[in-house]
């Protein structure tokens, strides 16, 4: 007999077919989201995976060629003088000048490849997106935390006094460089890691000794032109620190012997 309203097997029999189409097309939406899903994840891996191996390339190659590395060197300090002076910074100083100078010259001492000193280059598209996006950060970071303002509690005000009191206590005293290294060293990394793009893409201890290591190592007339007064300090930020900072996170390079820490 055919199908029968008044029978309760008819009914079973119609609730199980639609049960069973429900179930076939959930699996199929199911199906299709999992291997839509998958090939994303895919997709991304090696998107990740290729920007790995660029960067990884680009900066063995620049610890294996010293004028290579400088002629990089002088770009990146290029381009970050460009964005500083976008923000009124005084590029055509001496201090300025020689800051930047500091700065090529320790990539012409050779520069060291390391692999697990950041992780930021690979949220961009490349090497040049993440100096481009990360110059303009530090740029901003710089006049907020190493900028003196005429209120005494800005944060600016707050660094930048406290960098130059601890380097002019040192010069007075004629104490330890390395002592003072460490204390200004640390002062600039803690605001260093506010400015976002920095924090929790590179390796903090390894941060904070490369720059204690380029503030001991700086030269002396550098040092002195920048940080004796507050308002010099963003001076020295703005030409030796934020170039190497950019190049640690987004080539995962730094000056040959500087990640080695201070003694």
């Amino acid at each position: 007999m055919g199908w029968n309203p008044f029978k309760k097997s008819s009914w079973t029999s119609v609730g199980n077919s639609i049960a069973s189409g429900v179930s076939s097309a959930t699996n199929t939406v199911v199906n299709t989201v999992v291997n839509t899903t998958n090939t994303v994840v895919n997709a991304v891996t090696s998107t990740a995976t290729a920007a790995y191996n660029a960067t990884k390339d680009f900066a063995v190659s620049l610890a294996n060629d010293t004028a290579k590395a400088v002629e990089h060197t002088a770009s990146v300090v290029a381009k970050n003088t460009e964005e500083y002076a976008k923000q009124g910074f005084d590029v055509a100083s001496d201090a300025w000048k020689e800051g930047s100078s500091q700065v090529v010259k320790y990539a012409s001492e050779g520069v060291e490849y390391v692999e697990y000193g950041a992780m930021e280059a690979y949220k961009w598209a490349d090497a040049n997106a993440c100096h481009i996006g990360l110059n303009a950060a530090l740029t901003t970071g710089c006049v907020l935390y190493f900028t003196p303002k005429p209120e005494p509690a800005e944060p600016g005000t707050v660094t930048s006094t406290a960098i130059s009191t601890a380097f002019i206590t040192y010069m007075v005293k004629k104490g330890s460089n390395a002592l003072m290294a460490k204390e200004v060293g640390g002062i600039i990394t803690k605001s260093i890691l506010l400015i976002p793009g920095v924090k929790g893409n590179c390796d903090e201890k390894l941060l904070n000794t490369v720059i204690v290591n380029s503030v001991a190592t700086c030269n002396p007339t550098v040092l002195t032109a920048s940080l004796s007064t507050p308002a010099g300090v963003g001076i020295f930020i703005g030409s030796v620190i934020s170039p190497i900072v950019a190049q640690l996170i987004c080539d995962k390079t730094a000056p040959k012997g500087l990640t080695k820490a201070v003694s």
